[in-house]
């Protein structure tokens, strides 16, 4: 299904970017009588950055966000890398233009809150999963980078979508009658389970779908040896993507619920294990692009 779903995703992505290729190519033979490639200056009244952004988008729904470089838009567009730098200003503004719209969809499709905190966490989790689906560029871009993942680069007057997100996000936890510290660290918790899961299934990262490799593999260990992997090796191949999300809110769910009667008895917060954070890889700041590299 998870497949389907995909193959379904690619075909949509190449239908609606035929579609504004060949508006991009209509107004441009309108206005000059030319057809698409190099423009003149002339040529380019038809593009402007909502046109540039709204392609790249589209082309994540077949490629990694940090993929969609500035070349592969200009081409997509039929015209110069040089457009594209002269409306948006280089690979950094394109990013966050694409975050931005992204996040935009996703408020536009955000669910009111009504009836109880389950519910509401529910029908949040499964807007914002969709979404991740339907873009799995973008799915592929959060779960390894974190610039543009919150704040994005706007204009003057332009809005920032990826702080509206947080902010309901934030309300929809902090809803259920956690106080700030809870409410900040469940919410982040939450969105990271939902980001991984729509991951896990736009890189077709479920066993299902892997089912008859899987099961010829594990059918060919010996049980005395490993008693643990064939007690689950039915059960195992059978798992999908919508089952296991699924499973895995109601897991939340719980914990959630758990956590708030502890809060209200008067609980504090778990201790960090200091063991565990010491022991963690200290991050590496990365250099800067050079202007060269980031097309």
């Amino acid at each position: 299904m998870a497949r389907k779903a995909s193959e379904e995703t690619k075909s949509q992505a190449a239908t609606e970017t035929k579609k504004l290729r060949a508006a991009s190519t209509k107004a441009i033979v309108a206005k000059t009588g030319r057809g698409r490639g190099r423009p003149t200056g002339a040529d380019t009244s038809f593009l402007d950055k909502k046109t540039i952004v709204t392609v790249a988008l589209q082309l994540t729904k077949t490629a990694p966000l940090q993929d969609v470089s500035i070349v592969k838009v200009a081409k997509e567009l039929g015209v110069t890398p040089a457009l594209i730098h002269y409306y948006l200003g280089g690979r950094d503004p394109l990013t966050s233009g694409v975050m931005n719209m992204f996040y935009k969809e996703l408020v536009a499709s955000w669910p009111p809150e009504q009836g109880g905190w389950r519910h509401n966490i529910e029908v949040t989790a499964e807007a914002m999963y969709r979404t991740y689906i339907r873009y799995p560029g973008v799915a592929a871009y959060v779960i390894s980078h974190n610039r543009y993942r919150l704040f994005q680069e706007v204009a003057e007057g332009e809005t920032d979508y990826g702080v509206i997100v947080f902010e309901k996000m934030l309300s929809t936890v902090r809803g259920m009658g956690f106080d700030a510290a809870r409410t900040s660290m469940y919410a982040h918790l939450i969105v990271d389970f939902i980001i991984g899961n729509a991951h896990a299934t736009v890189r077709h990262r479920w066993p299902g779908e892997h089912k008859e490799f899987l099961d010829n593999k594990l059918a060919a260990l010996d049980p005395k040896e490993f008693p643990t992997v064939d007690f689950v090796r039915e059960s195992y191949t059978t798992l999908n993507a919508l089952t296991t999300f699924s499973a895995g809110l109601n897991l939340l769910f719980d914990a959630l619920e758990l956590a708030l009667n502890r809060m209200n008895l008067g609980d504090a917060l778990l201790p960090v294990d200091g063991h565990v954070t010491n022991e963690a890889p200290a991050a590496i700041k990365r250099p800067a692009l050079s202007r060269k590299s980031s097309v």
